[in-house]
């Protein structure tokens, strides 16, 4: 009996052991695709032909729209004329010049004559050479008035029409490329939680994971089939957030994630080989102390715990400060009681649930 002959309460109690637990974060993301490009024209003019559907794998080089050729293919009538009648100047230029130099040699001609006809030639080569490079240009935009694909991959939707005109400092594509066969997924983390891990990492607290797995969740909390993996942690911190972006790299060979969805990441970090966890409805939170727990003290009777916790995992909650091995916590009976109030312990059964808490 306690003083004032109240009866001695008896409280379900586990007794606090260490043991290897899986330090697992879970972190919101979206998904984004590894390769995008976005078909711009590179020349003006109207839309004649669209040569895809929209939502088909489409191969790199193949053609997709076809803008009106016929001023470009006019310029490259006119580019090559003139570089024929160029190539036909330096001829006759190139002649003029050995023609002088023969008389020159024979004391028929002057030697102003002679540096004249050099100059000729020599301007009869650069305009041979500028005919060539228009006539390039002017061939390179007749190419260009059929829009091919940049990179293989599936194409979305079309912004423009047949009969629309396009222009190259247009503001939006013609239509985007997305490569979905692999996807990244773009996590975010508090950079606190990083700061706690590389700490814990340094101490020796937690062994690092060599591997990284990685799996996704979907909306209904259901894990993909396929596995991710961590390609790295992003150098700067989101000053609005202030949390840092994870990329992971994730097969996609089903079509199941499309870019821009939103997805949930299960990360292992790593491993801590002397935990403790106490069952979730133990911990309480109380305003003014924060997280705390009651346990059984010397002489079976009830102290308060302040502790430092980390997540929640299957019902059980991943202490990191406040508690040592051997510790008696109360998890059942603990309604109506106080500090310093006797009680009659009584072990209480864990439930079955692996033994794993994620990252603090």
């Amino acid at each position: 009996m306690q003083p004032g002959g109240m009866p001695v309460v008896e409280v379900g109690v586990v007794t606090l052991q260490p043991q290897p637990v899986a330090l697992v974060a879970e972190l919101p993301g979206r998904t984004v695709s590894t390769v995008v490009a976005e078909l711009r024209p590179q020349v003006g003019g109207i839309v004649r032909a669209r040569l895809f559907e929209e939502g088909d794998t489409v191969t790199e080089g193949q053609p997709l729209y076809r803008i009106d050729p016929s001023v470009f293919r006019a310029e490259v009538a006119g580019a090559e004329a003139t570089t024929e009648r160029s190539r036909a100047a330096l001829s006759f230029a190139t002649s003029e010049a050995e023609r002088t130099r023969l008389l020159n040699e024979r004391g028929v001609s002057t030697a102003q004559s002679l540096e004249a006809a050099a100059n000729a030639r020599a301007m009869a080569q650069a305009e041979l050479a500028l005919s060539e490079a228009t006539l390039r240009r002017n061939r390179l935009q007749l190419r260009y008035a059929t829009v091919t694909a940049p990179i293989a991959g599936r194409i979305g939707i079309s912004r423009v029409s047949e009969g629309a005109l396009v222009a190259p400092l247009d503001p939006s594509s013609l239509a985007t490329i997305q490569q979905v066969d692999e996807v990244y997924v773009d996590l975010k983390q508090p950079a606190s939680r990083y700061d706690d891990l590389r700490n814990a990492f340094a101490d020796g607290a937690l062994q690092p994971e060599a591997s990284l797995p990685v799996t996704l969740l979907s909306l209904q909390g259901e894990p993909y089939e396929v596995q991710g993996r961590l390609l790295f942690t992003d150098i700067s911190v989101d000053p609005s957030t202030s949390e840092l972006t994870l990329r992971v790299l994730v097969p996609n060979a089903d079509l199941r994630l499309l870019p821009g969805m939103f997805v949930r990441a299960r990360i292992t970090f790593g491993h801590d080989p002397d935990a403790l966890v106490v069952p979730q409805q133990a911990v309480r939170h109380d305003p003014s102390l924060g997280a705390t727990v009651l346990v059984v003290d010397t002489g079976d009777v009830v102290a308060v715990r302040t502790v430092r916790v980390g997540r929640i995992t299957n019902g059980m909650q991943l202490i990191t400060e406040g508690l040592t091995a051997g510790d008696r916590v109360i998890v059942e009976g603990l309604d109506s009681l106080a500090a310093g109030m006797a009680v009659r312990p009584v072990p209480w059964s864990l439930p079955d649930a692996p033994a794993s808490a994620p990252a603090p």
